[in-house]
């Protein structure tokens, strides 16, 4: 199918750049009108001629399989024009390669199978690819796997191009994944073979075969055997060597034909890879030294929710809100001012916006839970409460809210197992608590997630005994839903990072030992193995710290790395992160507690020096 938009805005708004190779760019694209995500490869006409353009297309519209990225249009625009393809959220092979976790050996058969499986529909199409490697197989989710999927065919060939040499035409293919016989211009159906012998060779060892610059690569394909450590499972040795061979005669003659001896491998190795995990973690690292410890102090009551907004520190226990006045946003040396407010139900929740603290109570007193919502400025006259109630008194089963970040509105869904009413979302100026527009119906949300001042996110996690998937709503400050997305995770909340824009930590909801990174702009979701189950998780421009109730805690940069690790052997009731790099950590236990500050200059300094 052909889409034409000459004359007209493109049908896709761009998210971001996906990917760049050596003839054009990748995007991620979400459709104006379905809200469906795509992946836009937008190849440069004059590194990539028309023709070469519509031969890649020809390829892509033959191959229709689950683990090859599908091609379903070219779309042109006054700029130029897209091949509308299939959108993979979970980033290519090489990002999974490249992370902590160890991947268990069910999940790297996995993965070469399903390359193997895209391959084999290929080869029944006559299609050579001619340049496997783990940037071109990129990744779909699953509930609780993974999906390998073949991309980027600007290479390709048909098979009954196979005795025509290539010499000559420029550079095509990648050294380190390249079979003997294509440094002469040569490819055939084993040529892909030795490229994902390679690729096999890559996940069950750890590096490849072979290194060094592109001269030394060519010596090692054409001349150089393998060695197979023996920590490779015997039954995979002889599939990786015959594959690697290096005359294409000697190696296995299709996809099919490797794909059959690796499933006699797998039956064989049995229940050595009858494993429920995927990734595990690293170790915990070593207690970190450079992370100072600035003051300690005592504690008469459970903190249950900490968080600083500049100089102003907003601690609740139970039922009583606390304000600490500092000179700076460090919070060193002691307060100097200070106030505490009981309030007649206990605080469930509390947000701080531009140096206001907005507290949400609930009453369990009568057959119906109340909610209330309050404001606090960091100056107050503590004479009269009803001064600070901004709503009035709420009676519902259950409360899902959230503040805007710069407190101009209020979006609310509240639900009833008590009256016959149907759940409504609805948009409430702030501070005088006035409806924007008219309420509408929806499902009661797992949460109401604030983007910025316009716009916001509700999550709907949906679960079945075949399928868990998270739908996610945009809504506008209007207070109506605009476009709806998805992917196959169940989660039921997310943490954001304001100080990035549009990246969020969550944890699946149905296996708590594994993290997820998910990077709206362009959309990439990072599992990550996690050492602990966190209670606790803040969200910093640095990266990311979760702690749980024993007193461990970890701290991860922006990709999901392990930076760093601290033990507090105590009871952690809140955390929260403050300037720069500052910590808070309340612990309480026995009827005694402690209100931990940190400063991570040290740990995020060293680790920023190491990235470098």
């Amino acid at each position: 199918m052909l889409k034409t938009t000459s004359s007209h805005r493109s049908n896709y708004r761009l998210l971001g750049q996906i990917g760049q190779g050596q003839f054009g760019r990748v995007y991620c694209a979400i459709h104006r009108k379905t809200g469906n995500l795509v992946a836009l490869k937008d190849l440069n006409d004059k590194r990539f001629p028309t023709n070469k353009f519509l031969r890649e297309f020809a390829y892509l519209i033959r191959l229709r399989h689950p683990n090859i990225v599908s091609c379903h249009a070219i779309e042109y625009h006054p700029q130029g024009r897209y091949l509308v393809m299939d959108y993979c959220e979970g980033g290519t092979l090489r990002d999974l390669m490249e992370s902590e976790a160890n991947l268990s050996l069910g999940l790297r058969l996995k993965l070469i199978t399903d390359i193997l499986l895209g391959l084999e529909h290929a080869h029944e199409n006559r299609i050579i690819h001619c340049d496997i490697k783990p940037e071109n197989i990129l990744l779909s989710l699953t509930n609780n796997s993974w999906i390998a999927r073949i991309t980027d065919f600007g290479i390709s060939r048909f098979s009954e191009e196979q005795n025509i040499s290539s010499q000559g035409q420029g550079y095509t293919g990648s050294p380190a994944y390249m079979s003997p016989e294509r440094y002469y211009g040569k490819y055939s159906y084993p040529c892909d073979i030795y490229s994902v012998g390679i690729i096999f060779y890559e996940l069950m060892v750890g590096e490849r075969p072979f290194s060094g610059l592109p001269g030394d690569l060519m010596t090692a394909h054409l001349n150089q055997r393998i060695t197979i450590p023996d920590s490779v499972p015997t039954p995979l040795h002889s599939i990786i060597t015959k594959a690697l061979e290096k005359l294409p005669q000697r190696r296995f003659t299709s996809a099919k034909e490797m794909l059959t001896s690796l499933q006699l491998a797998i039956d064989k190795l049995g229940d050595q890879i009858s494993t429920s995990w995927l990734l595990s973690p690293p170790s915990f690292p070593e207690i970190s030294s450079d992370i100072t410890l600035v003051k300690q102090e005592s504690l008469n009551a459970a903190i249950t929710h900490l968080g600083v907004d500049s100089q102003y520190l907003y601690s609740s226990t139970s039922d009583r809100l606390s304000c600490q006045t500092y000179f700076d946003s460090t919070l060193r040396g002691d307060p100097i001012q200070q106030w505490q407010i009981s309030l007649s139900e206990p605080i469930i929740e509390m947000n701080l916006r531009n140096s206001c603290c907005f507290v949400l109570t609930r009453s369990l007193t009568s057959s119906v839970p109340q909610y209330t919502f309050y404001q606090f400025s960091p100056i107050i006259n503590l004479s009269n409460l009803t001064n600070y109630r901004i709503s009035p008194t709420l009676f519902a089963h259950d409360c899902i809210s959230a503040i805007d970040l710069h407190s101009h509105w209020l979006a609310l869904v509240c639900s009833s197992q008590y009256q016959d009413i149907s759940t409504r979302f609805q948009l409430f100026k702030l501070p005088d608590f006035f409806p924007i527009y008219t309420s509408i119906p929806c499902p009661l949300p797992s949460q109401i997630v604030p983007l910025d001042r316009r716009y916001g996110l509700a999550l709907f996690p949906r679960q079945s005994q075949e399928n868990q998937r998270t739908f996610l709503y945009l809504f506008h400050r209007r207070g109506r839903y605009i476009k709806k997305f998805s992917f196959p995770l169940f989660v039921s909340s997310l943490i954001p990072n304001y100080s990035s824009g549009y990246e969020f930590f969550s944890i699946e909801t149905n296996q708590p030992m594994s993290g997820i990174i998910i990077k709206f702009k362009p959309l990439k979701v990072t599992r990550i193995p996690l050492n602990i189950n966190p209670t606790f998780i803040i969200a910093q421009k640095w990266g990311y710290g979760l702690g749980n109730e024993e007193g461990k805690v970890i701290f991860l940069d922006r990709d999901g790395f392990q930076i760093g690790y601290l033990e507090l052997s105590k009871t952690i009731t809140a955390m929260a992160g403050f300037g720069e790099t500052g910590l808070l950590i309340a612990t309480f236990d026995k009827e005694k507690g402690e209100l931990f500050r940190f400063d991570l200059a040290n740990l995020i300094s060293r680790t920023s020096q190491f990235n470098d």
